[in-house]
């Protein structure tokens, strides 16, 4: 599913009587779909920290001098000429750059293939992860390089390219779409614009209660060192 076509739906359905929304005939006039394509980041962003759909990874080189590690685009290599930070230590590519979508940290690894237990207090090889997007490493030594596997976002839709594809599995497509309705309806301050915003958030817990239920999405994670593989580490 692209963008063109969850418009489509989103007309001939769960917006169908809104007038931004082309009243059911599939089409979205240009100011619905600025409202709607921040829906759907939105919507997209809840159900990518929900369930885990997307892992990806990212190589940190340490410093001694440092012990907190932010996961942000800020201090990647890659950032170049452009960078505002005085230490880089995100080890990505020019070709593959870092593109700043960590939800939360899944696991670490070294180049020896050894994953460090996190957030165990009574574990001296412990890792911390105070925040979602920062990795504490309490002893750090200068040219180490850890592979920081993590949950990730989904790639933000724009109207640049209507053509761009949803990344979700097929059975939380019903969830997007009404947790679009629930924005949509919940803007209108009518009794029967929020009793519509209700129904569709509702409906959406329900969906996603279904996935969980029936196991219909994956939630387990399977990490790996692959990133040194990829850039050559090992």
């Amino acid at each position: 599913m692209n963008i063109a076509e969850l418009f489509a739906d989103l007309s001939f359905g769960e917006l169908s009587i809104l007038h931004w929304a082309g009243e059911g005939n599939g089409t979205i006039t240009d100011a619905g779909k600025e409202r709607l394509i921040r829906f759907a980041n939105d919507g997209l962003l809840k159900l990518y920290t929900r369930f885990l759909l997307k892992e990806n990874d990212v190589l940190i080189e340490l410093k001694s001098w440092i012990t907190n590690y932010h996961l942000d685009a800020r201090f990647a290599v890659s950032q170049g000429e452009e960078a505002t930070q005085p230490f880089l230590y995100i080890r990505d590519m020019p070709l593959e750059k870092f593109s700043d979508d960590v939800i939360r940290i899944l696991a670490v690894f070294n180049s020896y293939g050894y994953q460090y237990p996190l957030n165990d207090d009574g574990n001296p090889h412990s890792l911390f992860t105070p925040q979602g997007k920062v990795l504490q490493v309490p002893h750090p030594q200068d040219g180490v390089v850890l592979s920081v596997s993590y949950q990730a976002k989904h790639p933000t839709l724009t109207l640049a390219d209507l053509t761009q594809e949803i990344e979700l599995p097929e059975v939380l497509v019903p969830a997007l779409r009404d947790w679009i309705g629930y924005r949509a309806f919940g803007q209108m301050k009518t009794q029967e614009a929020l009793a519509m915003a209700q129904t569709h958030q509702a409906q959406y817990e329900a969906a996603c209660a279904e996935v969980v239920q029936q196991d219909l999405v994956s939630t387990s994670t399977s990490t790996t060192n692959e990133r040194f593989n990829k850039n050559g580490w090992i």
